[in-house]
């Protein structure tokens, strides 16, 4: 599976977002393969975090000037969450840019890291990982449920993994990955 992941992002073409008033972020969503089957890491952020506490996210964050560019953002982001180095992941694509609903943009780059990997999360961002089965990325259809912050109130994507809500804009490019897959892009 993971040929034909990596053969449909490298024939897509993401949206770029240009908006300055914006704080621009990357996110990495990672997959390894085990016995045959894609995975995808997720965060469980903690309760010690500034914005999204326990939350289900990407590794990722808000940009730095030192960074340069958004990938670069990423790839630093998921090496301080859950400690994969930067030489150890093999960016395969991107994603949309997205807008949340806390001001960011995000920008999501897909990559391919060795399996099995020594994760080493950063407890004070990382309560634990999610390791969701592409499969079931595949089969989900999420509930439509509404999501308020600073007052603005949004309809958004939700579903539940192992007791786990995915919801906003995880949920969101989730979905996007999977249409991008799917050849359901619009």
């Amino acid at each position: 599976m993971i040929p034909i992941i990596r053969e449909k992002l490298k024939r897509y073409t993401p949206r770029i977002i240009e908006s300055p008033m914006a704080i621009c972020a990357g996110v990495v969503i990672p997959l390894y393969e085990k016995e045959h089957e894609p995975f995808i890491v997720l965060t469980k952020r903690s309760n010690e975090v500034r914005i999204h506490k326990g939350e289900v996210s990407f590794p990722g964050g808000m940009c730095e000037d030192n960074d340069g560019n958004t990938m670069n953002t990423a790839l630093r982001e998921c090496c301080e969450e859950i400690g994969v180095k930067k030489n150890d992941i093999e960016i395969i694509g991107r994603l949309d840019d997205m807008y949340t609903l806390t001001g960011f943009v995000i920008t999501p780059y897909v990559g391919i890291i060795p399996y099995p990997y020594k994760f080493k999360t950063n407890p004070k961002e990382v309560a634990y990982l999610i390791e969701l089965p592409f499969e079931h990325l595949m089969s989900i259809n999420p509930d439509m449920q509404e999501a308020e912050h600073m007052g603005n109130v949004q309809i958004v994507p939700s579903f539940h993994y192992n007791g786990d809500r995915i919801w906003g804009a995880t949920c969101r490019l989730l979905l996007q990955f999977r249409n991008i897959i799917n050849d359901k892009t619009i």
